[in-house]
């Protein structure tokens, strides 16, 4: 290998852009996060334009501090299925996003066309916004559009070959009534998209010339920022939301209520479970108690307080239970709090919260046991993966074995991985992740502290299901 490398990595998340310098033996030598206009996140309405300058602000921040640090490679991941559609004149408009269920058609079960995770959303795009359909010149996914606007080539990231019928090709563009050509050509993960532009390297400050790596899906990179390979390995990737993904030598059954999606690596799947609400939960408790400005360190110490029992009612009291999304997965329909001891403090509240999510993990862990995928430990990945407090909580609740990653976000990992690999540092992925990954804590559950867990989930699920039934 050459000397130390220096990758740019950096991925396109919902509320916020996180970029880190990542050198090639696994140190996140400098990390920036830079949010969205937060008007535009709560609305879901963050604009290409909205990546493209927070991409700006990240880089001014890494590179006015760490000058020294001069990046070999750029690899971008980002949120998906999300699309770009660019006009003929290069202009962006208002991405399709992933998490709007509103803009996308409903398919039929057992209609041939349902695989495609992206195609749906092309579709309303056609059927309900015509005139800016048809001055599209190209859809792009998320990352591909952002590194396209460093000077990359037109192309779609494919994580594998086996993920073509759930992106796109000819014969599913012809059942949704689609022109195949909006669709930019594939490229594989980790290959040279282009070199970053004379233009980019001005408004940016990236080295001009330099490598522009393809970067994928964040829900695909951040399996391969963990070290998740090998059958049996299970990543943990919380954010805004959450997903248990393990590495499987085969899916799970049609009708188990698991996603299974090939994984990069050929003749493995990754079987997930979805918590569509996870950190988000505990944003909306933040803002709602007046506490935006107060450390998650110091708000969690004071909830942990309250679950032992010195400052408010212990686990098993079944004093305090909070119930949210009963009906559609937002906090915008009805959610409910059920207290059978009288809210004193804003503690309380929160650990009912902490909590729900808590169950939240380990109803998804049930499920994923149901159907012969039982796990014990995981590695865990995402922004609630840096707060040591959490980690040992969720532990506790979910009675599962937590790994703590040195760097935390698994998706620029997963860059870093890539561009190695790009660069010819690594050999293939395996090669990339003994460089690049690496476990920094394990928190081990408490065995008495998950049974007072495993009691009061039990009640929680029972009137969950009560409540359910009011809310269909």
């Amino acid at each position: 290998m050459t000397s130390e490398r220096i990758i740019l990595c950096a991925d396109i998340g919902t509320s916020s852009l996180k970029a880190a310098l990542i050198d090639s033996s696994g140190r996140e030598r400098a990390f920036a996060r830079e949010a969205y206009p937060g008007d535009q996140v709560a609305a879901g309405t963050v604009l290409a334009a909205d990546w493209e300058e927070a991409l700006r602000r990240a880089l001014g921040l890494l590179f006015s501090r760490h000058s020294e640090l001069v990046p070999h490679a750029v690899c971008i991941s980002g949120n998906g299925p999300t699309f770009v559609p660019v006009t003929r004149d290069g202009g962006a408009l208002p991405p399709l996003h992933w998490h709007d269920k509103h803009k996308v058609i409903s398919v039929p079960p057992g209609d041939p066309a349902r695989k495609s995770m992206y195609l749906p959303r092309a579709a309303w795009f056609r059927e309900n916004e015509a005139a800016a359909y048809n001055r599209t010149q190209y859809l792009f996914a998320s990352q591909d559009w952002l590194a396209w606007r460093l000077g990359a080539d037109a192309v779609t990231t494919l994580p594998s070959p086996a993920y073509t019928p759930y992106y796109w090709d000819d014969e599913q563009c012809r059942l949704f009534g689609l022109d195949p050509e909006k669709f930019p050509p594939y490229i594989g993960l980790g290959r040279v998209t282009g070199r970053v532009s004379p233009g980019a390297a001005e408004n940016f400050g990236i080295p001009r010339g330099i490598p522009i790596v393809a970067g994928g899906p964040d829900f695909i990179v951040a399996l391969i920022g963990v070290g998740a390979l090998e059958p049996g390995i299970v990543c943990d990737r919380a954010g805004s939301s959450e997903g248990i993904n393990v590495c499987s030598t085969v899916p799970a059954d049609s009708g188990s209520g698991l996603g299974s999606f090939p994984h990069v690596k050929d003749g493995l799947w990754s079987v997930g479970a979805m918590i569509p609400s996870s950190g988000r939960l505990f944003e909306w408790f933040r803002e709602i108690t007046g506490q935006k400005d107060r450390s998650y360190e110091v708000i969690l110490e004071e909830i942990i307080r309250c679950a032992q029992g010195k400052d408010g009612c212990p686990v098993g009291s079944g004093s305090c239970l909070f119930f949210p999304d009963l009906s559609g997965g937002s906090l915008t329909v009805p959610s409910a709090l059920v207290s059978t001891a009288g809210l004193s403090s804003r503690p309380e509240l929160g650990r009912a919260v902490v909590e729900s999510i808590g169950f939240k993990v380990l109803s998804a862990l049930d499920i994923l046991e149901q159907n012969g995928f039982p796990v014990t430990e995981m590695r865990i990945s995402g922004g609630q993966a840096k707060n040591s407090l959490w980690n040992q909580l969720k532990a506790d609740i979910s009675g599962t074995v937590l790994h703590a990653m040195e760097i935390a976000d698994g998706e620029l990992a997963g860059d870093a991985c890539l561009a190695l690999t790009a660069l010819g540092d690594a050999a293939d992925l395996d090669e990339a992740c003994q460089m690049i990954v690496h476990i920094k804590e394990t928190y081990m559950p408490n065995g008495a502290i998950h049974g007072q867990y495993r009691q009061e989930y039990g009640r929680y699920r029972d009137i969950s299901s009560k409540l359910e039934a009011l809310f269909p």
